[in-house]
């Protein structure tokens, strides 16, 4: 009995011993597991830095405006006829007063020389009786009918001439003209389209229509900002000279017309333009790059960096935003001017995060360059 209870117990002693170097085993590779984490420094991002600043808004509406010449005219004639000469080509500049086209008018000038003989016999009857008629040798009566002989004949021959001048059509200022299929030769009747003539000067007009609410808070004499690809970055300002009398029965829009100064070389008639009017008054608001906002479940954020111990570190903020004004963004509440921000990267961040910061711009000039550790 006393044998096999020291047998036990020899196990009970070996189990001990096996467990107690296995346990030491295991916390001697966690010791040094600690010891080399201990020796690596703590992870930390790259980010570009942004101060939360100062500016103004206002609220504002855009529109897709339409460039319209200070003079435009659709030539037509106004008497039908065979064109007889072409004064123009496609996409000429014409000047005022330059003949565009002139029709057959061989019939017409006949019957007005015609004319004018009979004109020239009446005159000649008229002055021959008006003699005699100081002599009675010939009635008041026949007097009267020489002189409305003479009316009507001059009258006749005006008729003519008239008819001929319309046979011939000029430029009634300096303009562009369109493209036409026009040939000599060609019968056009009465009112047929000869050619869209678009005034040459140097500013334009640029027409848009805005919603009748927005519409309500500006007025000519406002100014707009134009913006096309062809313009310089930011576009030009133009002043409003006119608005519609009345509201747009389908869209409920309000149209109104701007002046581009200095723009009607550049701005091709029909073309579009981008307009922004500004509607209400400016209003101080707090702003931060778009790319510092993040999104989330909860809402949206802003990562902070607060020095502690003498490093940056990033804070998470939740935040209220409010208007886009170019690339950046306003914020209506969780920030305070002069906060240091994450701008771009901060995808990278989470809370409590080392930060290494740059100045925006270095990451292009440094492109490549992978991010160096922190050192203790």
């Amino acid at each position: 009995m006393l044998r096999q209870a020291v047998a036990w117990l020899v196990v009970l002693v070996g189990i001990i011993a096996v467990v107690g170097s296995l346990g030491y085993y295991k916390y001697a590779q966690i010791q040094t597991a600690i010891a080399a984490g201990a020796a690596f420094p703590e992870p930390q991002e790259s980010v570009e830095t942004a101060t939360v600043h100062r500016g103004e808004w206002a609220a504002s509406a855009r529109a897709v405006g339409t460039v319209v010449a200070l003079r435009q005219v659709e030539i037509r004639n106004e008497l039908a006829g065979t064109v007889a000469e072409i004064g123009f080509a496609s996409g000429d500049i014409v000047e005022a007063g330059q003949v565009l086209v002139r029709f057959d008018t061989r019939q017409e000038q006949a019957s007005l020389d015609a004319a004018k003989a009979e004109a020239e016999l009446a005159r000649l009857t008229y002055e021959r009786r008006k003699k005699l008629r100081a002599s009675q040798t010939v009635s008041a009566q026949e007097l009267d009918e020489a002189q409305q002989q003479l009316t009507a004949a001059n009258s006749r021959a005006l008729n003519l001439q008239v008819g001929i001048e319309k046979k011939s059509i000029s430029a009634p200022f300096r303009a562009r003209v369109g493209l036409t299929d026009l040939q000599p030769g060609a019968y056009l009747d009465a009112g047929s389209s000869i050619a869209m003539l678009q005034g040459v000067g140097d500013d334009a007009y640029v027409d848009f229509s805005l919603p009748q609410d927005a519409a309500a808070a500006i007025k000519p004499g406002a100014t707009v900002t134009l913006s096309t690809p062809q313009m310089p970055e930011g576009g030009i300002t133009a002043d409003i000279i006119a608005e519609d009398a009345s509201v747009d029965g389908v869209n409920r829009t309000v149209r109104f017309r701007a002046l581009a100064k200095s723009m009607g070389g550049a701005l091709r008639p029909g073309g579009f333009v981008d307009v922004v009017a500004t509607i209400s008054e400016p209003q101080p608001m707090l702003f931060v790059p778009l790319t510092a906002v993040r999104r989330a479940p909860y809402g949206e954020l802003v990562f902070a960096l607060v020095e502690e111990d003498g490093k940056l570190r990033a804070r998470q903020r939740i935040v209220q935003t409010g208007p886009v004004q170019g690339d950046e963004i306003a914020i209506v509440k969780g920030l305070a001017d002069g906060d240091l921000i994450a701008a771009a990267g901060s995808f990278k961040l989470r809370e409590g995060l080392l930060v290494q910061a740059t100045k925006p711009g270095a990451a292009d000039a440094a492109a490549g360059a992978a991010p160096q550790p922190a050192t203790n």
